[in-house]
């Protein structure tokens, strides 16, 4: 894997997991509502797409900003230091 590629699925997974704290919901609360979603996903792999060392599916990100009620940019955001 490339660096670009390191640093945007890094990114990604710090912004599925801002959100995810900002509402206050624990890894099973998310993977519940993926699931009614229709996205079938393994507690670890969804813990290592937070912290960026798998790439979450499209399926996924849909499933996710449809939870969420954001738009796919929001997983792209640059964190602030």
């Amino acid at each position: 894997m490339d660096r670009v590629n390191q640093r945007e699925n890094h990114l990604l997974g710090e912004n599925i997991k801002r959100l995810r704290l900002e509402h206050n919901l624990r890894n099973c609360d998310v993977l519940a509502q993926l699931q009614l979603r229709g996205v079938d996903i393994a507690r670890s792999t969804y813990s290592k797409i937070e912290i960026g060392l798998n790439n979450p599916t499209v399926d996924l990100l849909i499933a996710l900003a449809d939870f969420y009620q954001v738009s796919f940019d929001e997983f792209f955001k640059k964190l602030e230091d």
